[in-house]
């Protein structure tokens, strides 16, 4: 087998310069950015589920009140998913961009709201006072 051509073209690949770094595009920053800020408002909620009382209330209102415990972070939130949104449709009105920002980070709060109430129910069950036998 010939192995001089390989060679050559391993070599010619070698010479190459490498690709220049890939610069963030304005969409890939607000991504970023977006990405970081719901990260947060997941770990607000989840935090107070972790460390509220939850002794003698159901936990689908104590999970309500972790929600509302987090309404700064929720609000970043939704500003960062409309700055997002604007990029992609810079057509859309602020009213439109809103509301695509409001039912976003309303299916992120489903989904934190929930794993909070199975989260604070896990507490409860820990603390509940056992029947004696």
């Amino acid at each position: 087998m010939p192995k001089a051509p390989l060679l050559g073209a391993l070599l010619m690949l070698a010479a190459c310069d490498a690709p220049a770094p890939r610069v963030d595009s304005a969409g890939q920053a607000a991504r970023t950015d977006m990405d970081a800020a719901a990260k947060v408002y997941a770990e607000c909620i989840s935090g107070q589920a972790e460390t509220m009382p939850v002794a003698g209330e159901a936990a689908g209102s104590l999970a309500l009140n972790a929600l509302a415990m987090c309404t700064g972070s929720r609000e970043a939130l939704a500003e960062k998913v409309a700055a997002f949104n604007a990029i992609g449709y810079p057509e859309r009105t602020p009213q439109q961009l809103a509301a695509v920002a409001e039912a976003s980070v309303k299916i992120l709060e489903d989904e934190a709201r929930q794993a909070a109430v199975v989260t604070i129910i896990g507490r409860q069950n820990v603390t509940a006072p056992t029947p004696e036998s």
